[in-house]
């Protein structure tokens, strides 16, 4: 029987594990990187991470269970107990600044993982999961269709798309030219107030 000792342990390995190869990943993409590499981040022989992971695909398409599990958790932090729209809108951006911050390395992998060469199965894995958040946000921005903030005539997805990127250029900003502006309060502020003005309506006029 696995004491909770060993269990903690087993969980820190792994998640080491995890973040030494997404940082390696991200920098250097997935075929690049060998499991040597990963095992020399980690400070751990070879054996121990075969005794997790078979191979490096089995090793990714499990980080990007990991992942997934972290946006999904930064979702229900940070957007999910609001009622209002806009205050889940600027949960949204409250989450991603928090999630960058906390896990830069994961965020870099989860966001670049699409421009890297990878098996079949990975793409598909990728696939699965994203096409439900996207989902989500659809749901979300109906949601400020309902509650008066997005005009009924409105082309939700064009709005997404929109958000999207705005928050793809700040996470540019951020790890591309080091701008460490670029998920201030002040600066989200300033993306909260352009969302307000230009994207959604004023309910009180």
């Amino acid at each position: 029987m696995v004491s909770q000792t060993e269990s903690i342990k087993s969980v820190d390995t792994k998640n080491r594990i995890f973040h030494a190869a997404a940082k390696l990943f991200a920098n250097y993409g997935f075929e690049r990187v060998s499991i040597r590499q990963i095992c020399q981040a980690v400070g751990v022989q070879k054996p121990t991470l075969y005794y997790y992971f078979k191979d490096k695909e089995t090793l990714i398409l499990e980080m990007l269970h990991f992942a997934h599990k972290l946006v999904v958790e930064y979702r229900n932090r940070y957007i999910e107990p609001h009622e209002d729209f806009l205050d889940k809108m600027w949960g949204l951006l409250q989450g991603r600044k928090h999630f960058v911050e906390n896990n830069p390395h994961f965020f870099r992998f989860y966001a670049m993982i699409h421009l890297f060469s990878t098996p079949e199965k990975v793409k598909q894995e990728m696939l699965r999961q994203m096409l439900p958040l996207l989902d989500d946000f659809k749901n979300l921005l109906l949601l400020g269709k309902q509650q008066g903030y997005i005009a009924a005539e409105e082309d939700t997805e064009i709005i997404m798309q929109t958000i999207l990127g705005i928050l793809n250029q700040l996470s540019i900003r951020k790890f591309v030219f080091q701008d460490e502006q670029a998920f201030s309060e002040e600066n989200l502020q300033r993306v909260f107030n352009f969302w307000k003005k230009h994207l959604f309506l004023n309910r009180d006029k």
